[in-house]
């Protein structure tokens, strides 16, 4: 499952892409329209195969919304893997800790971060107890990337497979699902609500100066995990709801730097902090892009941060 660079295949992605859209069930054969998956036994996560392919990592020029740290687009190539639907639920999590008594960063140091019209340590504030209202259906929060590290082992010792964070590449292919826009359904932000938990209309009832999405998702924070529409490739959630840990470190000119042929290096600069994607329920429109690109301590936590998880086949 490492990063590879092979020839340039053309522009056959979005048409495998179309080919993939699938609805929950059981796996993708010839004439079914379901994507294939696979449940993870001990806690009951679902994964979705990702098929091997290339894409155009970064932003184009021409994207309005680009940071600086997406350019240069670059061509990135991947065997296939499987990633979660969603990004992993309370109920999932709870399973990891009743088997093991794993403690997280937060419980073991006794804060986190929690937004409140601004960031501000709070005590007291953990997975089980994050600020507002959420049940275990929800993406858990509250979780550095130790954290998401400790339950990937766990399930890379007991379970069926080898399990770890996405690597940038792998989460933003995912995102993208065989599409070019700046988001798996396009550019409008008009359209979010339909597919993603983000800050919009409702959020902005209780954060008013907030910059928002002219639309209605009818969440303030996490909404369960799910709930929205799927990607190409039948992912949910993969913008929106909570950022997500990547395995990799973060470089504000890694794709500068890049060398071809050279796979991205998972900690390229010792100390550095490392790579969230995705957004979450507090991301205002240029957040909330398969490109876009962020980063946190290894050690920080908030109520805006989870994961998701990759199995290597």
């Amino acid at each position: 499952m490492s990063e590879r660079r092979i020839p340039k295949l053309g522009s056959w992605a979005p048409w495998l892409a179309l080919l993939l859209v699938c609805l929950p069930g059981g796996p993708c054969e010839a004439g079914d329209d379901s994507p294939e998956t696979w449940t993870e036994p001990l806690t009951g996560m679902e994964f979705v195969w990702v098929p091997d392919g290339c894409f155009m990592m970064g932003s184009p020029p021409e994207a309005e919304e680009r940071s600086a740290d997406e350019i240069p687009s670059h061509e990135v190539c991947l065997d296939g893997f499987w990633m979660g639907r969603t990004e992993v639920t309370r109920e999932q999590f709870r399973r990891f800790v009743r088997e093991t008594g794993y403690r997280t960063s937060a419980e073991q140091e006794g804060f986190s971060w929690v937004y409140g019209n601004r960031w501000e340590r709070r005590r007291s504030r953990h997975w089980r107890n994050p600020g507002f209202e959420q049940d275990d259906s929800h993406p858990l929060v509250h979780v550095s990337w130790k954290d998401a590290r400790a339950m990937a082992r766990w399930l890379t010792e007991e379970s069926k497979g080898r399990f770890a964070l996405p690597t940038e590449a792998q989460w933003e292919y995912a995102c993208r699902a065989g599409t070019r826009t700046s988001r798996f359904w396009g550019d409008d932000v008009d359209q979010a609500c339909e597919y993603a938990n983000l800050a919009d209309k409702t959020a902005r009832e209780t954060y008013p100066a907030w910059v928002a999405h002219p639309c209605r998702d009818g969440f303030v924070h996490t909404a369960p995990a799910g709930r929205f529409a799927p990607n190409p490739f039948g992912l949910q959630d993969m913008l929106g709801n909570v950022w997500e840990w990547c395995e990799d470190g973060y470089r504000s000119d890694l794709y500068r730097q890049r060398e071809p042929g050279v796979e991205n290096p998972s900690n390229p600069v010792e100390g550095s902090g490392r790579v969230i994607r995705g957004g979450s329920w507090y991301s205002r429109p240029p957040f909330a892009r398969c490109a876009g690109r962020d980063s946190l301590q290894s050690d920080r936590r908030g109520s805006d941060v989870g994961f998701r998880l990759v199995r290597k086949p």
